[in-house]
């Protein structure tokens, strides 16, 4: 296996891990944030977790010399925004 690719995937799994650092899981958002403020409170998570991915994803591509470590963190944030994103809507229902 490709070392870079390697990185890559270890870098995508940790930075999704970031995101559980910063952010209550998916059950807790749909079950329990139902108070003023409670969204606010919750996205607030977002921005350490981003730093967290960029900065990561950053430094994996700089010692690797590829961009793909960057590219994959960058699909996290997205990825993992959109499901938090999704849960605070399913809460909404």
């Amino acid at each position: 296996m490709d070392d870079t690719l390697l990185l890559s995937i270890f870098t995508g799994v940790e930075g999704a891990h970031a995101f559980s650092a910063f952010m209550p899981s998916w059950f807790t958002v749909q079950k329990f944030a139902t108070e003023s403020g409670d969204l606010e409170r919750l996205r607030s998570g977002y921005y350490p977790a981003i730093i967290f991915n960029l900065t990561l994803g950053a430094t994996v591509a700089t010692i690797s010399k590829k961009a793909l470590p960057l590219l994959i963190s960058l699909l996290v944030i997205v990825f993992m925004i959109a499901a938090y994103e999704g849960a605070i809507q399913q809460k909404a229902v």
